[in-house]
């Protein structure tokens, strides 16, 4: 694929293409590939980069007036080693624009939505999607294999497939329910895989990227129902438009609904867009000393699925189960264990030793040298049990991540503040609900109860969960803004429509994270693929149909 820059251009250039995708992360890289060699000419517009450049991060600054709030010891994101510094970007502006998008700075975390996810909940008001969780198998396998990942299977039926399944703790499935999440990798090297690594391999003449390239307006034609053309801007000045008979919006769920919102309040004709913003409330619920780490992690950790060509491990925890959801009124969430290393933990050591990036080699090479014996056991566990390496820890903590119920107050708007292209902040306000809070709670309260039940070793549980007392319950965000252009069936209570395309609106279509009707607690890019790769088939659809034609266009075609 050809990446051009705005900012080589010259000023007031204009561009055409068929369709016009707006953002280069995973949802609009995903549609590019899949128009990859089509007869549909492409243009993806990046407001950043083909690198990480700070110029083009400063545009992510919003003006935040909700959530996170002090109530106790703020969490975090979770991020440790070369990550750690994400941990301190404000909620909401830890988005990367460059080629690549999320993945740029992301661990590789996934899983598939629930069944749950998709119904329509009396317990969750605004809940249920107007697709089936069955409808989504087929394109969440082509997402799968995308994303270098394993079968798309994340609960105790995946037991079957594991060379050294967990062992049946007999927790009572009433309560808890195993849970699985799996890393996505590049092909080559032992790292996430990185979308902006992943599109330059792929000759596609059909599709081209525009870098600094933020999109400023969508301008409409006199009904206002069909965008005719964007405008197009760069920091250092440069302008220029495009002109496309269908637009694809993929910018993330803060600027999705910022940039409706900046071009007239397209698709707001309900007062729907931007609202119900959802994110996934995160904390730390439980924590394991040194000396019960070995105990858990036994239990709580990585297990491999030999494939070929590579091993793909999936980390085992925990979710509420879906009766207990219904029973109690609870949210799904799930806890998973992170383990805490040790300074002298040998694989960090080696692992530094390969990368050689710092100067404490003789420190390293000592480290390594002096543990033969859990080096060897840690080969065996990994080549032959499939299971995740020994290491030597200082404990073991377990964070839970909780979906948000719907609510119409939590929302992106327009700030009286502007960014240096000209155009109104995001003005954020991210609201944690009771009902969150809870089901946290009690996700925690009975995982201890169970473990101590089963003759596991009891957790630490956080104190405002001893304490019972909600009002101290810190939550982080964790980067994964949803639901801010929900999709439905019905224009009164929905942005878009089933196949993503804003109501009202003829080729405006909307795609990632910012559609969810709800966010479930899974990470959210699995599903972004593959409701991208949805996408990009309804389109090769309306192509071939004609659908893309300007209303001119057509009255030219009928005479013709």
């Amino acid at each position: 694929m050809k990446i051009l820059d705005l900012q080589s251009m010259p000023a007031g250039t204009s561009l055409k293409a068929d369709l016009a995708i707006i953002g280069a992360g995973p949802a609009g890289l995903t549609i590019a590939r899949e128009l990859a060699n089509t007869k549909i000419r492409v243009l993806v517009l990046e407001s950043g980069g083909a690198g990480f450049e700070p110029g083009a991060q400063a545009l992510n600054q919003v003006d935040n007036i909700g959530e996170p709030i002090e109530r106790g010891t703020a969490p975090g994101r979770g991020y440790t080693d070369e990550l750690s510094w994400l941990n301190d970007i404000p909620a909401f502006e830890l988005r990367n624009r460059l080629v690549g998008g999320s993945t740029h700075t992301w661990v590789g975390k996934c899983a598939a939505f629930d069944e749950i996810d998709f119904a329509e909940r009396h317990w969750v008001p605004g809940s249920g999607w107007p697709i089936s969780r069955e409808s989504l198998s087929g394109v969440l396998d082509r997402a799968a294999v995308m994303l270098n990942l394993g079968p798309n299977v994340y609960d105790e039926t995946l037991y079957s497939l594991l060379r050294s399944p967990p062992a049946d703790l007999r927790i009572n499935r009433e309560l808890l329910r195993p849970f699985f999440w799996q890393f996505s990798h590049a092909r080559e090297r032992a790292e996430p895989l990185r979308f902006g690594d992943e599109i330059g391999k792929f000759d596609a003449p059909n599709v081209e990227i525009l870098t600094n390239a933020t999109v400023t307006h969508l301008n409409t034609d006199e009904t206002g129902q069909r965008v005719v053309s964007l405008d197009l801007r760069s920091l250092d000045g440069a302008h220029a438009s495009v002109r496309a008979d269908m637009v694809v919006l993929s910018a993330g769920g803060i600027e999705n609904p910022r940039l409706l919102l900046a071009s007239g309040g397209i698709g707001n004709g309900h007062g729907l867009v931007g609202r119900y913003l959802a994110d996934h409330p995160r904390t730390v619920i439980a924590r394991f000393d040194e000396e019960q780490a070995a105990a858990i992690a036994r239990h709580f950790g990585f297990y491999g699925l030999a494939s070929d060509p590579r091993t793909q491990f999936y980390l085992h925890g925990l979710t509420l189960s879906p009766r207990l959801q219904e029973r109690e009124g609870l949210l799904n969430c799930a806890a998973y264990p992170v383990q805490e290393l040790a300074e002298d933990d040998p694989w960090v050591a080696l692992r530094r030793l390969a990368r050689g990036r710092d100067g404490n080699r003789m420190r390293h090479a000592w480290r390594v040298l002096s543990s033969p014996t859990l080096l060897a056991a840690g080969l065996h566990r990994r080549l032959v049990l499939k299971r995740g390496l020994p290491r030597r820890l200082k404990g073991i903590r377990f964070d839970t991540m909780v979906e948000q119920r719907p609510d119409q107050e939590s929302r992106v708007a327009l700030s009286a503040r502007r960014d240096r292209l000209g155009m109104p902040l995001a003005r954020v306000n991210w609201k944690i609900s009771p009902q969150e809070v809870a089901s946290v709670a009690r996700l925690a309260e009975l995982m201890s109860a169970e473990f101590q039940r089963v003759g596991l070793p009891q957790p630490g549980l956080a104190d405002w969960i001893l304490r019972r007392d909600h009002s101290r319950a810190a939550f982080s965000d964790m980067a994964h803004p949803a639901c801010t252009t929900r999709m439905g069936r019905d224009a009164a209570t929905s942005v878009v429509d089933e196949n993503a395309r804003v109501h009202g609106m003829e080729g405006l279509y909307i795609a990632g994270s910012s559609v969810f009707p709800t966010a479930g607690h899974a990470n959210p890019t699995l599903m972004i693929v593959a409701l991208a790769v949805r996408l990009a088939d309804h389109l090769k659809d309306q192509f071939e149909k004609g659908s893309h034609l300007q209303p001119k266009q057509e009255r030219l075609l009928r005479s013709a």
